[in-house]
């Protein structure tokens, strides 16, 4: 897991929290290839909350950024947590949001792209080609990932985000970079079961 370099106080305890506690966890970025300021993250999940309830009116996406900035820090506002429910009668299910411009020193792109490069030749190859034609950074992280109920709402988010952004999606946990929501998906899926799988093992 990638920390939130840059981040707040309450940033840092937040990303601790589910690297540390609420495993298996995953994070994943984004690569958009138009600029987005903070106060646009509001209109994207207003966007995709619309794609929801074309499929249930009783979806819901609640955007709450952290440390409760006044009106004026919100324009340098960093992170949100998007609270997802999929239907009507679903749990709602956490998730951490990060924004960056590429040209911001604190951006974790920089980290991900270097360990996507570590991890493989192709995959940093992949990574860097993505980001010349890229202009916004943005990450979602979830944790307590061990329950279907709550990788699909996450997996729901991220695919809902990557397609209004026409975003690239980078996963070192499932060792991908891609455009592709679905194969992602499939990619994550198989991933958590290693994971789960491994753990056994080490029982």
């Amino acid at each position: 897991m990638l920390g939130g370099g840059g981040g707040t106080v309450a940033e840092d305890i937040y990303l601790q929290t589910l690297v540390n506690t609420d495993q298996p966890a995953r994070m994943v970025g984004m690569l958009t290839p138009r600029q987005m300021r903070p106060h646009e993250l509001e209109r994207l999940v207003g966007v995709c909350l619309t794609a929801m309830r074309d499929e249930d009116q009783g979806a819901s996406l609640t955007l709450t950024p952290l440390g409760n900035p006044t009106a004026a820090e919100l324009e340098l506002q960093r992170t949100w947590r998007v609270t997802v429910r999929e239907y009507t009668d679903s749990e709602p299910h956490d998730c951490l949001v990060q924004l960056f411009s590429l040209d911001d020193p604190s951006s974790t792109h920089f980290a991900l792209v270097d360990h996507l490069a570590t991890m493989d030749d192709e995959l940093g190859m992949e990574a860097r080609q993505a980001l010349q034609s890229s202009q916004t950074f943005l990450t979602v992280a979830s944790g307590k990932l061990d329950d279907q109920n709550r990788v699909h709402p996450f997996q729901n988010l991220v695919a809902l985000f990557s397609s209004a952004l026409g975003a690239w999606i980078l996963d070192p946990a499932a060792a991908l970079v891609t455009q592709d929501a679905g194969e992602w998906a499939d990619s994550m899926e198989m991933s958590l079961s290693l994971e789960k799988d491994l753990g056994l093992l080490r029982r």
